[in-house]
């Protein structure tokens, strides 16, 4: 069986991202199928355009695993739980329609000049995707890095405690090293490494 990644930018983000980049090279040396889709940013929009993706790759016979960085974190969740999939929510927003009201109206995408519009319905259309708990917790890692200064990276190591993680020490939001961490992660959604074999910086979770 062959196996297909899905990759989930994040808010203000786009599929030109640094981890974007990084897992898609990583999954050409391993020779899998990598699609990492330019998501709306109205939320229900993109999770359908997401579900749509997900289906293509799994009619091709392809194993589909998922992975999500901040906001695509918080649509990673809602698929993986949907689908059953192996996921990676890499400094995943948790409550994002807490703190959307603090981006409406125009936006513009990191390192392009292309806009954005946030409107206010996205505050409920965030709501219903909300993602409280898995059915089986140890095919979804948590990739946290506590020197993440938008989102607090405690929030999603309470929410989904049951899962295996990956808690690094320092970094940022976009985890700007990722690169260290980007085999390890592909190897965990090829299921080639288990929960318990997962360390990153002298850490065990």
């Amino acid at each position: 069986m062959s196996d297909a990644l899905l990759y989930m930018h994040g808010f203000r983000s786009s599929p030109l991202s640094a981890k974007a980049r990084i897992l898609g090279e990583h999954c050409r040396a391993h020779g899998v199928a990598f699609s990492a889709p330019d998501l709306s940013v109205a939320p229900l929009a993109a999770v359908q355009r997401l579900q749509e993706e997900y289906e293509r790759l799994a009619s091709t016979g392809a194993r589909v695993a998922l992975a999500g960085s901040s906001l695509g974190g918080f649509y990673c969740a809602w698929l993986a739980e949907r689908t059953g999939a192996r996921a990676a929510l890499i400094n995943p927003a948790v409550s994002p329609w807490r703190v959307v009201k603090n981006y409406l109206g125009e936006q513009t995408i990191y390192g392009t000049t292309r806009t954005i519009y946030v409107s206010g319905s996205y505050e409920s259309e965030l709501l219903k995707l909300r993602t409280p708990a898995f059915d089986d917790p140890s095919l979804v890692l948590l990739v946290l890095a506590t020197g993440d200064e938008l989102l607090d990276w405690r929030e999603a190591a309470a929410l989904y405690a049951a899962s295996p993680s990956i808690v690094v020490d320092g970094s940022d939001h976009g985890m700007s090293d990722f690169e260290e961490h980007a085999e390890v992660v592909l190897r965990f959604l090829l299921a080639e490494t288990h929960a318990r074999d997962l360390i990153s910086n002298g850490k065990e979770q």
